[in-house]
């Protein structure tokens, strides 16, 4: 055994030196390991306390720290640093290298030599192919997305047509009582078809007589009228909110509610409203011996009679009261 044998040679840069174990309170004082670092990346040497360069111990007062070019962390998941005299080239630079040696082991000596076995160990970046890869997995991308498309049009065109037999379905029972008996022949023809023989007509409603009307507490403001079907089933129509009071104005006019709030903003109010000059067809009126103090602005003939009725109304039970009290006297 020779001397040479002996002697393990030069360390390679990315081999840390050796290092003594550390003591009791600082193992103690050890971060705790992070198990979301992977192990492959996991540094085979401790961690230091501070941040410094894994190889020298360099901190960075004597120049800036760089990470690991592997991606190497510490088991606390922090990285490792490295100095910039100690920093090792990047994996291609590494991978290239070793390339270029093996290959001028080989006998490979010209520029062209070393780039022919840098194209075979598949390091030299090729623009071209590069972008054909890229326009192949878009084409391919893109043939997918449209196969897919294809597929839900299929799929939405099926589901429209059972869509249509079920309303078909659905308007063939609707109105009729829970006791009524249909034909089979008349539900295949609506499933079949998607069409029944009364689509062209409307439903006819008998009111029953009952109004369900909300009282001045209600919030949802929502009248029920009670109807019945031409099939004998019950059919509730429902009117919310202003629809009541002109539903009430078409029916007939004596049976407006003249006290019904105006759902136009600034109806009713003393304040001029803030529309500009688009307040014309306003009307602004102050009708005398009643409680108003100050012409309102009302923004319909409607409501204008309205406000005359409201008007007349106080204006006669304040003769009312006045009689009264002359006949006590």
């Amino acid at each position: 055994m020779t001397t040479a044998s002996q002697t393990p040679g030069a360390l390679p840069p990315e081999t840390p030196p050796a290092r003594p174990p550390l003591p009791l309170s600082e193992a103690l004082a050890a971060p705790t390991p992070n198990p979301e670092v992977p192990h492959r990346l996991r540094a085979p040497f401790p961690e230091p306390a501070m941040p410094e360069c894994c190889m020298c111990s360099t901190g960075p007062q004597a120049g800036p720290l760089s990470p690991d070019p592997r991606g190497r962390r510490y088991e606390s998941g922090a990285q490792v640093l490295y100095c910039k005299a100690c920093l090792p080239p990047p994996l291609p630079v590494q991978a290239a290298e070793g390339v270029i040696a093996a290959a001028m082991k080989a006998g490979a000596v010209t520029s062209r030599e070393i780039a022919q076995a840098e194209h075979e160990a598949g390091i030299l970046f090729d623009a071209q192919a590069a972008a054909d890869i890229a326009a192949a997995a878009y084409e391919q991308a893109q043939a997918e997305d449209e196969a897919e498309l294809v597929e839900r049009g299929r799929q939405l065109a099926r589901m429209a047509g059972d869509h249509r037999k079920l309303t078909a379905v659905l308007r063939l029972i609707e109105g009729r009582p829970g006791t009524d008996l249909l034909t089979v022949a008349q539900i295949a023809v609506a499933a079949e078809y998607g069409t029944t023989a009364l689509d062209s007509f409307p439903m006819t409603l008998a009111w029953n007589g009952s109004v369900d009307i909300p009282g001045p507490g209600d919030t949802h403001k929502k009248a029920v009228i009670g109807c019945t079907s031409s099939y004998g089933g019950r059919a509730d129509l429902v009117v919310e909110g202003d629809a009541r009071i002109r539903l009430a104005s078409l029916v007939d006019a004596e049976v407006r509610d003249v006290h019904a709030p105006c759902p136009t903003d600034g109806c009713g109010t003393v304040e001029t409203p803030r529309f500009g000059t688009a307040l014309s067809g306003w009307v602004r009126i102050e009708v005398a011996g009643t409680e108003d103090t100050a012409p309102r602005w009302y923004c319909s003939p409607m409501c204008v009679s309205d406000a005359l009725a409201r008007a007349g109304e106080q204006l006669a039970a304040a003769d009312d009261q006045a009689a009264a009290a002359g006949g006590e006297l």
